[in-house]
């Protein structure tokens, strides 16, 4: 007996030594809405297969550079998690945009703009009259930037921005009344706080569809503005083989498939793609690189 147990751990500690960690760098704190989601999707990629061992791993700061520039140490064993932010540094030279290559797509976050400016009037008309708001987010030049500059324009404040490790850290001291007015974060997020701040407000949901928990609240497009979605897209560096990318890319969209939409939508309000992922990217890029030539004197 004791050999049939010895000779089951030596064939354990075998499969466990085969396999290959791949590690998928977040720009995010631990406290970020789209960890669990992508939580549940690294569990079911490990659980499908035995060749990878997925890992998620943090390396917030630096404006997310630190996370992107994290994976050229070791390109054929590191993935990482862009948002909008990373079109700003391929426009300023940070990094160089050919070099990253899609191979998952979390997608766009279906999350509430949160105000505790609360005037009795509807969605982002709250906001009309303001001399200036202060804005809670994790990047300058980053969709939350962008999303309140477009609403600025229409309705004529001042933005100033300020930088933290996540939105729900933002969205912790705007309940406290810490000096911020404005986050985008999560419905459960806001519903979390407003028993503690009866400021707080939502003002619009942004993502292309209305949110089943406020489904009341209209869409930022539904009030006439056009600015991106809060996007969590997946790159390999342009240095891993193609055919490593191509497996790896299977089976994070066979895992994200298996776990399901509505779970993904569950766990962190996260809408995968409904087009192919180069084109999704390509899309996403594009809105993100046309709004920072629009306001780019006033992120400067």
């Amino acid at each position: 007996m004791k050999k049939i147990i010895v000779a089951a751990t030596m064939i354990w500690s075998s499969l466990c030594a085969a396999q290959e960690k791949i590690t998928i760098v977040s720009p995010y704190a631990a406290s970020h809405s789209g960890n669990a989601a992508m939580f549940k999707i690294i569990e079911q990629a490990n659980a499908m297969q035995n060749k990878f061992d997925f890992v998620l791993e943090f390396k917030p700061g630096g404006e997310q550079l630190i996370a992107i520039k994290a994976i050229e140490r070791d390109p054929q064993k590191n993935l990482v998690v862009i948002a909008p932010k990373f079109v700003e540094h391929a426009m300023s030279g940070n990094i160089q945009a050919n070099q990253y290559v899609p191979v998952h797509a979390l997608g766009d976050a279906c999350w509430a703009i949160i105000a505790n400016i609360n005037n009795g009037k509807d969605g982002i008309a709250n906001l009309q009259n303001q001399k200036e708001i202060f804005v809670g987010g994790v990047g300058i030049g980053n969709a939350t930037h962008l999303t309140s500059l477009q609403i600025a324009e229409k309705y004529g404040f001042a933005v100033r921005y300020v930088p933290f490790k996540s939105n729900y850290d933002a969205l912790v001291v705007m309940a406290a009344n810490g000096g911020i007015n404005f986050v985008i974060d999560r419905v459960a997020a806001y519903q979390q706080f407003r028993t503690k701040n009866p400021n707080l407000v939502i003002l619009a949901m942004h993502c292309p569809d209305r949110h089943p928990q406020a489904p009341h609240v209209a869409t930022l497009k539904e009030q006439g503005i056009t600015a991106p979605y809060v996007f969590n897209i997946t790159m390999a560096h342009v240095d891993m083989k193609p055919e490593r990318r191509a497996e790896l890319s299977q089976i994070l969209n066979s895992a994200a498939s298996a776990v399901g939409t509505a779970t993904i939508q569950q766990l962190s309000d996260m809408r995968p793609p409904v087009v192919a992922l180069d084109q999704y990217f390509k899309d996403s890029y594009a809105l993100v690189e046309q709004l920072l030539k629009k306001h780019h004197k006033k992120l400067h």
